[in-house]
């Protein structure tokens, strides 16, 4: 019942309220101001902290880290076609070449396509806003660790909408079974994301979307729902959003780590699951170039079929909750290519499942740091 209320909430403040985010269409012109080249732009991305951790009441001291640190060019071939490239420079992981190559032609004023390596067109405030990572990122909603390829029609039948429909291959799933009986060779990806408004002052910023991808195995999907809305009241802004991925195989694998490691009778099985998450973002620019900061996530983890005794069918087997609170200094106003933030963030996770509970946890982070975009050229 909280589900679908909250449910008709987002979709009341979106027919209620305008549309104002990163739009596809006008994809190259992201970050990017009057005096720069259209033609040829790369930029520089970095993001470090220093970083306090209180895991299971034992203080684990003090580190220096280098969050996000990424290379971007961005571009016009011509007055029909642009271009971005992007590869992050800091994850010793990512054997990828580029994280991002793809070239966006456009046809007319309201038809646009994209061919390439691109963002999944996913919906959701807390995806729009985090392309270049954010200190109050809530990372467990993300479950692609890379970009799909593919081809993205971008359509914006009047003004202040825009659809997308993207077709692409299938997001690639870690906890997919190789040597599975029924395995789909070239799995596939689509989504369905409209972004709108009806408000000339720019009051709500939505981005709603439906994705369905096929697995490695046959008849096995991932489907994610993402609806998010926000207001936008100058000074004070508050976003709200709800993601639903139902997950054949388990995107992140934490569950099926823990089954494994509890029962050998799981070795060969994953986990079937349900995540539902709630997230609202509060900003308050109380003085220029400060912003107070409030986000609170719930989310909610469901079994899809009963494995053994451990796990039942249908059964909630997972609570967790996330609170942010900080402030953040923008020294140059109405720029945010450099800004500094103090952040608390509180985690709570609960397994309802007496065989799992030691892997209860309530950690604390006190966060020191900043966010800087240089342009190179």
């Amino acid at each position: 019942m909280k589900k679908t209320k909250m449910i008709f909430f987002i979709l009341f403040l979106g027919f209620f309220y305008s549309f104002h985010t990163y739009s596809s269409a006008d994809e190259v012109t992201f970050h990017q101001k009057k005096d720069e080249n259209p033609h040829f732009n790369m930029f520089v991305d970095l993001s470090g902290n220093i970083n306090s951790t209180v895991k299971e009441e034992f203080f684990e001291g003090s580190r220096f880290s280098e969050d996000y640190l990424n290379l971007e060019v961005i571009g016009k071939a011509n007055e029909k076609i642009s271009y971005r490239f992007s590869k992050k420079l800091n994850n010793i992981e990512n054997n990828r070449i580029v994280d991002l190559a793809y070239l966006k032609y456009k046809w007319n004023d309201k038809l646009y396509f994209l061919i390439g390596k691109q963002p999944a067109s996913f919906g959701s405030m807390e995806y729009a806003n985090n392309l270049y990572g954010s200190p109050y990122r809530y990372t467990n909603v993300y479950k692609n660790k890379d970009n799909p390829v593919g081809f993205n029609f971008i359509y914006l039948p009047i003004k202040n909408h825009e659809l997308q429909f993207q077709i692409v291959n299938s997001i690639k799933n870690s906890n997919n079974e190789e040597n599975t009986v029924q395995k789909v060779n070239n799995p596939m990806g689509y989504s369905v994301n409209w972004n709108w408004s009806l408000f000339k002052n720019q009051i709500i910023q939505n981005r709603w979307s439906y994705s369905i991808f096929q697995e490695n195995e046959n008849k096995k999907f991932w489907k994610l729902l993402a609806l998010g809305s926000k207001l936008d009241f100058k000074p004070f802004s508050i976003e709200a959003d709800y993601i639903l991925s139902d997950e054949d195989i388990e995107k992140n694998g934490d569950v099926t780590k823990i089954l494994r490691s509890w029962s050998s009778d799981y070795q060969n099985n994953v986990a079937s699951v349900k995540y539902g998450t709630y997230l609202v973002k509060l900003k308050y620019n109380f003085i220029p170039k400060w912003n107070l900061i409030a986000k609170g996530v719930y989310e909610m983890g469901t079994s899809k079929k009963g494995v053994n005794d451990i796990l039942g069918e249908n059964k909630l087997f997972k609570k967790a909750y996330t609170y942010y609170g900080g402030i953040e200094f923008l020294p140059i106003i109405k720029n945010e290519d450099l800004s500094f933030h103090f952040l608390y963030q509180n985690q709570r996770v609960n397994y309802n499942l007496d065989q799992i509970k030691k892997e209860n946890k309530n950690n604390h982070f006190i966060i020191l740091g900043l966010s800087y975009r240089i342009k190179m050229i």
